[in-house]
């Protein structure tokens, strides 16, 4: 087993994070496991380097010693554990999909979708507008195409799932117009050059396990084994996040509360 924690440098680590450690170093412990620690900054206009340094300061702290990847003790530029200086790898995965014909440009703007988009639910849902256009991928957001199938597979918490991404998100994004890469596509090109065969997550994330699914189907590589945990929230049900001003690990270390308290505030089954 091989899972990894994989942070996103848009914030400081806060307590909704704690559940999440807890369950990846727990369950890698349960499995004889090992976990690998990458830091995933492909939202170039959110990322802060001071970030990462915080993070994997905050995460060595708290005990949770990562056994591959980055960690405060070894984090060199560039790293193949740092999705910002991974852009020739994610390019070199994309032209395999472009010699499959799995994917398309598209100029189509988010208000453009917002006006067709007929789904009740958050998620737009794109409707494949450009997908017979045969516009270059330069310059526009690059889409894969995806069938209309439903996906079949089982979390290891949750039991059996079954999905369609094409009614849930459509043919979904892997670089914007700006030459962004996407969530989606950095996180399947990781787990894959990584070695990840446990995907433990949060619930938020669960939808979206299907899509990420068939772009390892394109890669003809075998997907991971997915564990969806319960999350943090507060007293209105709501997930603690960084939008929430969740009061960050940092934040407590200067009030001097120990590693142990905050661990112990916590519950989980680990």
């Amino acid at each position: 087993m091989k899972t990894r924690f994989a942070p996103s440098t848009t914030g400081y680590l806060h307590i909704g994070h704690i559940l999440h450690l807890k369950y990846v170093w727990g369950l890698a412990k349960k499995y004889n496991g090992t976990v690998c620690c990458r830091i995933e900054n492909h939202d170039r206009e959110r990322d802060r380097p001071e970030y990462e340094t915080a993070i994997l300061e905050d995460l060595d702290w708290l005990g949770f010693v990562p056994d591959s990847g980055l960690s405060i003790h070894h984090h060199p530029h560039p790293s193949p554990f740092r999705q910002s200086d991974c852009s020739d790898i994610y390019e070199k995965m994309l032209q395999r999909l472009v010699e499959k014909d799995l994917v398309y440009g598209c100029s189509c703007t988010r208000k453009e979708i917002q006006a067709r988009n007929k789904s009740s639910d958050n998620e737009l849902c794109y409707d494949g507008t450009c997908a017979q256009k045969n516009l270059p991928l330069e310059g526009n957001t690059v889409r894969f195409r995806i069938p209309p199938t439903s996906i079949t597979f089982t979390d290891e918490r949750l039991g059996a799932q079954t999905q369609t991404p094409k009614n849930q998100c459509g043919d979904f994004s892997l670089r914007d117009r700006n030459g962004q890469w996407t969530y989606h596509f950095c996180c399947v090109c990781d787990d894959i050059r990584h070695g990840i065969d446990w995907v433990i997550r949060g619930e938020d994330l669960l939808q979206s396990t299907a899509r990420q699914i068939l772009l390892f189907h394109a890669f003809d590589a075998p997907p991971p084994r997915y564990f969806h945990h319960p999350l943090l929230c507060d007293s209105n049900g709501n997930k603690w996040s960084k939008r929430q001003h969740a009061q960050s690990i940092a934040q407590q270390r200067k009030l001097h509360i120990s590693a142990k308290e905050i661990l112990k505030g916590i519950d989980s089954p680990f």
